[in-house]
This record gives C-alpha cells, structure tokens and sequence, in this order.
C-alpha cells in the first residue's frame, strides 16, 4: 500500500510518495524559462502540482497516464493544497499497485477468478466448455480479466468491474435457465445474457482497451 494518498497530505509537509500523472501542461515564466503545470492523484482525489526548477532535466522523461515518484512541499494556494514538486521521476508499471490509484471492486479478484472457474466447470457441453476453458486458460487474459473494468462509465467502472459484471451475469443465466427448461443453460451462460455471453461478453474489447 503506497503513502501517503492524496486526501492524507498537510500543508507545509515535505513530503516522498507517487501519483498517477492526470496532466501535464509545459507553461512559461515571465522571463520565458519553462515550468510545469501538473495534476497528481491516486484513488482518493487529485492534486495540483509545480514544477519550476530543472525542468528541462525531467520534461521528456515522463508523460501523462504514466506513475511518479516525486519529492516536494505540500503549500496553500489560493485556499487549495498545492505541490511543490522538488524531484520527479517515472515508476515502472510493475512498481505500483494500480489499486492504490484507480477505484477498484471491493471483492478479493482471485476469490472472483475461482468463482468465474466454477461456472466454466460446470458447462456440461463438451464443445462449449472446450471454448470457455481456451478463453479462461490464457495466461494473458487470465491476468487482464482480473483487473478490467467493465466499462468506461456507467456501470462496473473500476478495476475488477468486468470479472464481477460477468459473475452476476451467470447468476442470472443460471437462474433463468432454472426457471425455463427450454433455454439452454450452457449456452445462455456461455453466449448470452443480453449481451455477446456471460462469460465473454464484451471482454474482447475491454482488453484490447488496455486493461493492465
């Protein structure tokens, strides 16, 4: 768990932590010397930030979307907290937990694998389980199906939205099927539930999105 988050920051602290780049602007000094103008945040908000020395040192090494480590002094300005920003440098994706900056579901996303394993276990036609089993043995998807939201708004918007959308959505298929004899469960579960399927509805476009 990374410290601090945003809403923990006091003024006149100096302060070391990283933040999830959500702007960056490269703006001009009176005299012409560039400065830059950030927004900094995590999953508890966002903070305004400045950079106004060694610039040029740090202004290609590091773009918006991308993870820093910066070290500076938290001030107010104009009656809102204010970074500024000492030192900055770039984190590699596998140096942060993305948990710590984008909203997330709240339940554990392996006890949501396990149970997305369950209802593709329990597909009892052979071709339709063969097809579920290749999409979920991917260790690629595997891993992307985890941590993808469902959507970009709307609904299940957050990390591990779309693993939890389609564990409610073979809920309902199985519950369905229960009710209706003629429908068939396997496929309702596989290919359906008002969408592409239950399992794999909308997952091809939420990967090829950029889930992490």
């Amino acid at each position: 768990m990374k410290s601090p988050y945003v809403n923990e920051l006091k003024p006149d602290q100096t302060m070391t932590g990283s933040f999830l780049v959500c702007s960056k602007e490269i703006r001009q000094k009176k005299k012409g010397d560039p400065y830059l103008s950030l927004q900094l945040g995590d999953r508890t908000g966002e903070l305004d930030a400045k950079m106004w020395d060694n610039v040029t040192e740090v202004l290609e090494t590091f773009e918006r979307d991308d993870f820093v480590k910066v070290k500076g002094l938290i001030q107010i300005f104009h009656n809102r907290p204010q970074l500024t920003v000492h030192t900055i440098h770039r984190l590699d994706d596998r140096e942060v937990d993305f948990t710590d900056y984008f909203p997330a579901s709240k339940r554990d996303p392996e006890e949501m694998w396990l149970e997305l394993r369950g209802f593709a276990a329990a597909i009892a036609n052979p071709y339709l389980h063969k097809l579920v089993a290749a999409l979920l043995d991917d260790p690629d998807i595997a891993r992307r199906y985890r941590v993808a939201p469902a959507a970009k708004q709307i609904h299940h918007a957050y990390l591990g939205g779309l693993i939890e959308h389609a564990l409610s959505l073979c809920r309902l298929a199985r519950m369905t099927a229960s009710h209706y004899p003629i429908v068939d469960g396997d496929l309702l579960v596989t290919m359906g539930a008002g969408h592409i399927g239950a399992l794999a509805h909308e997952l091809p476009a939420q990967l090829a999105a950029g889930a992490p």
